[in-house]
């Protein structure tokens, strides 16, 4: 009685899950940064950083602070090691920086925070 029960059950979930109608996402594009940490410290001297991502589509990068550069700033599906340059630093004080990765209208932001 027990297993007929079971099946019963298992049968009108089966059934209900098969009712629900499949959507298509509407924005496949995605990308993720694959190199943890996403937030990195550095010392005062100019250096770079290499970051792995991983995009569904063309994707773009663009730096959010004046002393960091990212090569290249922009490229297509696929993986991808990409190269975070930033200049030393002369002010005497911690500065914290981000580099934005864009693929359709998905973003993903890597932080890096240099020291004095």
């Amino acid at each position: 009685m027990r297993n007929i029960l079971l099946i019963i059950v298992a049968a009108i979930s089966l059934t209900m899950g098969s009712c629900q109608k499949w959507e298509k996402p509407s924005t496949p594009e995605s990308i993720s940064i694959l190199t943890e940490p996403l937030e990195v410290g550095e010392p005062a001297s100019e250096g770079i950083r290499a970051v792995t991502i991983a995009a569904s589509a063309d994707w773009t990068a663009v730096s959010n602070d004046s002393w960091l550069y990212v090569t290249p700033s922009s490229g297509h599906k696929g993986i991808q090691e990409v190269v975070i340059h930033f200049n030393a630093n002369k002010t005497g004080k911690s500065r914290k920086g981000s580099v934005t990765f864009t693929c359709g209208k998905h973003n993903e932001t890597f932080r890096l925070t240099q020291n004095r």
